[in-house]
């Protein structure tokens, strides 16, 4: 695979977690997409994981396609949308290389996926989604963490914004982490075709304030 970290099988199957949605996407989607619509409305759950955003989408009633790199996520993916009126198109892919025509999906959203790459692994992730995405598509992007997230500059660096093995923190254990800047997602974002960008961040402290999390979110539309 060209951008899928292997290292992510192992988490899966080692970790229970991924039940719930994350809060900030589900204040993006109700706040872009009316209920009436959603329906008609193709969404694109990029590295999906166990599901919690998929279930999620397929709940609110989106014509969800979703996919993840690790054949030990999928099956609990299915588990938990099993049941929903609304079910998704599930796969095992790799967000370098998608297997979507040109610019069929609606919306595209993405949960910490692009964080578990190398700088080159992000632009390659970012170019998939740019073709994928219809003009006035729109991309959101959560847990894209920042330098100020405990475990920044340990472990093997791959690049400038790029380490594996990250030997503290939030992020142990999960294999190659890119921590961004401001500055470079507006260059990456822009470079890919997205406009209107919107760069926002949470910050919070974790056990017991002995280490720090720390991460952007950004949405924007394809130009």
């Amino acid at each position: 695979m060209k951008t899928f970290d292997k290292q992510w099988n192992e988490v899966h199957e080692t970790r229970n977690w991924g039940k719930y949605p994350a809060e900030e996407l589900v204040r993006f989607m109700a706040r872009n997409f009316p209920v009436a619509r959603r329906h008609k409305t193709m969404v694109l759950d990029l590295g999906c994981g166990t599901g919690a955003n998929t279930w999620y989408l397929c709940r609110e009633g989106f014509k969800t396609f979703a996919f993840d790199g690790a054949f030990a996520a999928l099956p609990r993916a299915r588990d938990l949308c099993h049941g929903e009126v609304s079910q998704p198109h599930l796969l095992q892919a790799d967000a370098g290389q998608l297997p979507f025509a040109d610019a069929c999906f609606d919306a595209v959203v993405e949960i910490g996926a692009l964080a578990s790459n190398s700088t080159a692994g992000v632009n390659s992730i970012l170019s998939e989604i740019s073709r994928t995405l219809k003009p006035g598509g729109r991309f959101f992007a959560s847990v894209l963490f920042t330098r100020s997230t405990t475990g920044f500059g340990t472990g093997e660096k791959i690049d400038a914004h790029s380490w594996r093995n990250v030997a503290d923190g939030p992020v142990v254990g999960l294999g190659t982490i890119h921590f961004f800047d401001r500055a470079e997602i507006k260059k990456l974002w822009q470079r890919h075709g997205f406009i209107n960008l919107e760069i926002d961040r949470s910050e919070r402290t974790d056990r017991n304030g002995s280490f720090k999390v720390s991460f952007y979110m950004v949405a924007a539309t394809r130009s």
